[in-house]
């Protein structure tokens, strides 16, 4: 075998160890990075906090608009259903608070309707209160409740202000989750999802 034979040879044997050290560095960095899709456990946060937290930081265009209300207490309004009965946001203290801006012509708040009455069946009238608010006629909304066979509590604002930020609402669906003692959590632009949801009403505040 040539000189020049083998220093080729062992050439090519140094240029392979040198790759198998590269992907094994490169395997090691990847190991020990941290996974932005998933959240250290913690025995110390509230159930559903670490939820919470990464829904709002992979959607801050959710809570932009009404960001400086986050953790104040929601003013109180009062609006009437479709059969005429009177809800006043306060009545809902001491449970969580879902209040949905909406209307039948919007396919997004459509598509949302199943969502809610999931959630509608997972927690019950003790634990939580759902109110969708349009400001479409009753019979219009009571037509469309019963051909979706909607099970939350749908009302119409009528001629009724709304008080600061619910005024403020520029596009629907949006939703406004309210805590058991009254405090906006987050006011979601758009469709939620139905898991989203659920861990947005589970979750205590934490921030």
């Amino acid at each position: 075998m040539s000189a020049q034979h083998t220093k080729r040879k062992a050439g090519w044997f140094i240029t392979v160890l040198i790759a198998i050290a590269v992907v094994a560095v490169f395997a090691t960095v990847r190991n020990d990075s941290p996974n932005p899709n998933t959240e250290p456990v913690s025995s110390t946060r509230p159930a559903g906090w670490a939820s919470l937290e990464r829904i709002i930081n992979a959607r801050k265009t959710w809570d932009v608009a009404f960001q400086p209300w986050s953790g104040k207490s929601a003013p109180d309004f009062t609006v009437r259903d479709i059969d005429g009965r009177t809800h006043k946001l306060s009545d809902s203290q001491g449970k969580n608070l879902l209040v949905v801006f909406w209307a039948t012509w919007c396919p997004a708040c459509i598509a949302e309707i199943p969502h809610l009455v999931d959630l509608r069946k997972m927690y019950g009238e003790e634990e939580l209160t759902i109110l969708a608010v349009s400001n479409e006629s009753p019979d219009v909304l009571k037509k469309f409740v019963a051909a979706k066979d909607i099970s939350y509590t749908v009302a119409t604002l009528g001629d009724g202000a709304l008080p600061e930020p619910f005024s403020n609402v520029k596009s629907i669906p949006t939703t406004f989750f309210i805590d058991p003692n009254g405090k906006i959590k987050l006011a979601a632009l758009g469709l939620v999802p139905l898991e989203e949801a659920k861990a947005i009403v589970e979750a205590e505040q934490g921030f």
